[in-house]
């Protein structure tokens, strides 16, 4: 792993750091190619319940890509650096995007792979791309586009303006926007509740979720139906049941 990007575990919670702090921890290409692989270890190890996702130093989550090195990529590099940013959306276990400043191009891009995202109130997004003669190329326009609507997406991203946390928390850019000393408490008690849940159902959820928002109404229900169906044969279904009939706190155990 780069000097860049750490991951620490602490019980059921890995929280990946990004830590480039003397560049508002913008992402050279090394470290957007290194996520697919954090994502996928993260995925597979059964310790982990949840994955926090953060930018170091309090001034940035990420500013966004390396302009420098930019001009040094082929098109054929660019077709395929786009998808490094995805890891998260991937990965089938929650994802938390805790966000303090800047979240910008790519680091704008990657918070919205993400599950949840909680911000600062100081925080500022914006996808600057249109600026600089290009547009977001790692899933912005089409991630930020389901989640604000045309209108609003194409307003945000044709101008290449910034938005501060309060107007991206009502345009449903962000799940919350909260004070600037309550970053960690509002993104504990999210991960909390998180990890107390099924690990099974909160994967099924996320997929059905995520491949239901793109399929036709009865297709989805198809895909709802058969998922609920499947965790019936699960321990952490009649776990569940079982706990909620015996009055006591279910012990899920990913099975």
């Amino acid at each position: 792993m780069s000097e860049f990007l750490r991951v620490e575990r602490t019980g059921p919670v890995a929280t990946v750091w990004i830590d480039r702090q003397a560049k508002m921890n913008t992402m050279t290409v090394a470290m957007r190619e290194e996520f697919p692989g954090i994502f996928r270890d993260l995925d597979g190890d059964d310790r982990v319940r949840v994955v926090v996702l953060r930018g170091a130093g309090g001034k940035a989550f990420s500013a966004g890509g390396d302009l420098a090195e930019f001009l040094s990529l082929a098109p054929a590099d660019l077709e395929q650096w786009g998808d490094t940013l995805t890891g998260a959306e991937r990965c089938r276990k929650p994802v938390v995007a805790a966000i303090d400043g800047f979240a910008m191009g790519a680091g704008l891009e990657l918070a919205l792979a993400c599950d949840i995202r909680i911000a600062t109130r100081r925080s500022e997004f914006a996808f600057p791309e249109i600026r600089l003669g290009m547009i977001p190329g790692s899933g912005g326009t089409q991630r930020a586009l389901r989640l604000i609507g045309m209108t609003r997406a194409k307003l945000f991203m044709m101008t290449g303006r910034r938005i501060g946390a309060e107007q991206a928390e009502a345009w449903g850019l962000i799940t919350e926007a909260v004070a600037d000393d309550g970053l960690d408490a509002a993104t504990n008690a999210v991960v909390k509740e998180l990890a107390e849940r099924a690990p099974l159902a909160l994967r099924t959820l996320k997929t059905v979720l995520n491949r239901g928002s793109e399929a036709p109404l009865e297709t989805a229900l198809e895909l709802e139906r058969k998922a609920y169906a499947w965790l019936r044969s699960t321990h952490d279904y009649a776990e569940g049941v079982t706990s909620f009939l015996e009055k006591r706190p279910p012990k899920y155990e990913g099975r």
